[in-house]
């Protein structure tokens, strides 16, 4: 097959099978709103689910999930974690409660491109592993990077190399297993696959799969129509800022979620 020679390897099957079960809901926002940006933001996720949210550019996707995590101001809502009120006014709240988003411009705002591999994947969870001497624990930090990488089949030289020496998918695994180290409850992924080969889209479709079974709630952005149907177990539409529909696993289809996308019709289900 043409995907095969273009990956360098065989694929079986583009969607990975799912075998968790789909517990309680672990995050939820109620009324979230950011002026000029989104709106009336009601979204929930539960345990091992995969929810996607699909729309055109500048539907307000990216927007309210940068304000969930803290990394933008909202004005208005509430977010709720396993039921009781929280609030997250920044990223390193975020994190605290569990956290974790893999952000849309991988060069920009995903990597630091002059730094080493080691560098990349532990900055995120450095305060975890600070010891009694108020300094880092570099045995800790070199031995769950090493695993985390080889976990996530990282295809690397030396962990002191830049990051920016590896190819784009190399460069997202890295950024995913960042975010991993924090050991997260709820993960937010912008555009995961963006700018990598088949292959690698393939890799980070199992590993997505995979967290979910193993229980983590998953929020995925994504302008890939085909990767949101086939990832997502509910669909959120956006539109002008607002979600106009919700869809269960077995409504999706892909006209009409394309037709909410831009406006021809009303369908949804609200059912939970």
């Amino acid at each position: 097959m043409l995907i095969e020679k273009i990956a360098g390897r065989t694929i079986t099957n583009l969607w990975p099978a799912r075998k968790g079960t789909i517990g309680e809901i672990v995050l939820e926002a109620r009324g979230f709103s950011a002026k000029g940006k989104f709106s009336d933001i009601d979204l929930y996720v539960r345990r091992g689910e995969i929810i996607g949210l699909y729309g055109l550019v500048g539907a307000g996707r990216s927007e309210t999930v940068r304000a969930i995590f803290g990394a933008d101001k909202f004005d208005s809502g509430d977010l709720y974690i396993h039921g009781k009120k929280v609030v997250i006014r920044s990223p390193k709240t975020a994190i605290k409660k569990g956290l974790a988003l893999v952000t849309e411009d991988r060069l920009t705002t995903g990597i630091i491109p002059d730094q080493s591999i080691r560098e990349n994947v532990a900055v995120a969870y450095l305060p975890s592993i600070i010891n009694r001497w108020n300094m880092v624990d570099e045995k800790k930090e070199q031995r769950d990077v090493r695993e985390m990488v080889e976990i996530l089949s990282v295809k690397y030289a030396d962990l002191t190399q830049a990051v920016s020496s590896l190819s784009g998918g190399n460069q997202q695994k890295t950024i995913v297993g960042k975010w991993l180290l924090t050991k997260p409850e709820i993960l937010i992924l912008d555009e995961p696959t963006r700018g990598i080969d088949v292959g690698a889209k393939s890799e980070i479709h199992r590993l997505i799969a995979e967290l979910a079974d193993e229980g983590m709630a998953v929020i995925m952005v994504s302008s890939e129509l085909p990767e949101i149907e086939g990832m997502s177990d509910r669909v959120y539409v956006f539109r002008d800022g607002k979600i106009c529909a919700e869809f269960k696993k077995e409504e999706l289809a892909a006209n009409e979620v394309v037709k909410q996308a831009f406006g021809i019709e009303h369908r949804g289900s609200n059912d939970r």
